[in-house]
This record gives C-alpha cells, sequence and structure tokens, in this order.
C-alpha cells in the first residue's frame, strides 16, 4: 500500500522511516496488529467461550452433619431441614436441594461416642451392591419415585436420595469434617 509523508505529502518508499524530501519521521502502523487481526479475535472468542463454560459451571459445597458433599450451583436449598435425635443415641439430619429439573437429599444418621458400623447398617436395607462416589454401598430403587444411594464413612450411614438416576453424577462426596 502507497504511503505519503503526513509533513509534505511526498510519495514514501516501502518501510521508510524518515521522508526523503522533508526528514519528517514517519509513524510505524504495527504490522503485528494487521497480520495477527483475525487471530487475535479468535483468541478473544474462544477466552469468553472458556470463561462462560467455567462460569456455569460452578458448584457449591454443602454440609450435612458433619459431612460435605459438592452441588452444582444451580441447585437451591429446601426451607425444609429435619434433625432427629433418638434418646440421644442415634442423631439424623436431612437436607435438600433442588433446581429447574431434579431433586436430590442428603440423610446422615450417626451414633455420637460409641460409633455404629455403618456399612453393616447400609447393608440391611436391601439394596443393590454397588461402589459409587468412591464407597461400597446399596442402591435403593424407588420406581418413579427415584432413587437412593446408601453407604457408611466410619460411624455415620448416609443417603444420597435423587429424583432421577443420572443425578447422582450432579453430587460429589468431599466427606467427613471431623
Amino acid at each position: 500500500m502507497t504511503q505519503y509523508c503526513p509533513r509534505c505529502g511526498e510519495k514514501l518508499k516501502d518501510d521508510a522511516l524518515y521522508c526523503a524530501n522533508c526528514g519528517e519521521k514517519i509513524p510505524r502502523k504495527s504490522k503485528f496488529l494487521n497480520k495477527n487481526l483475525i487471530l487475535i479475535i479468535i483468541a478473544v472468542v474462544i477466552l469468553i467461550a472458556v470463561s462462560t463454560i467455567f462460569l456455569t459451571n460452578q458448584t457449591q459445597t454443602v454440609k450435612v452433619d458433619n459431612v460435605e458433599f459438592e452441588l452444582p450451583a444451580d441447585y437451591v436449598k429446601e426451607p425444609i431441614r429435619t434433625d432427629v435425635d433418638y434418646d440421644g443415641n442415634v442423631k439424623s439430619s436431612a437436607m435438600g436441594w433442588s433446581n429447574d429439573e431434579n431433586y436430590i437429599e442428603i440423610g446422615v444418621a450417626r451414633t455420637p461416642g460409641a460409633g455404629i458400623d455403618s456399612e453393616e447398617v447400609a447393608s440391611t436395607l436391601n439394596g443393590t451392591p454397588t461402589k459409587m462416589y468412591g464407597y461400597t454401598g446399596y442402591i435403593l430403587d424407588y420406581g418413579n419415585e427415584g432413587c437412593g444411594f446408601v453407604f457408611g464413612i466410619q460411624d455415620e450411614v448416609i443417603l444420597v436420595y435423587v429424583s432421577d438416576y443420572d443425578v447422582f453424577d450432579d453430587v460429589k462426596v468431599i466427606g467427613k469434617t471431623d
């Protein structure tokens, strides 16, 4: 592309640093920007797409009794929380979360002090033996009402109930906090 001196209007040679006619210093246009403009635009679009995916896939950490779980951020805690104490021997807590399509309820039962064999308790529920979340437990099928996974962590029996089997993928067990 032909370039002219901004001071005197003389036609300039390609890549001239100064005007041969008046000695004016010639401002340099960035060839980098011209040559790489498309690459820069593509990089910005990719960055925006990745940021959007990252922001929409955020999670929340929730705690039921002293066990932590991770759920997708779009699940909202239901207003009801159940805490039960059976003669001071067995304590139970349950909380639920839902989004526009699914429901998750997590219950934790424990025996303070003496402890219980949580795996033995889970096995008495007669579900289908399976391994999920890194724990051996039992799947309970409630038909059209959803399903649950019962397993033990030390002296606690945990039930993760979901409205649909695929919702198990939305739950991550972090573990006990104490």
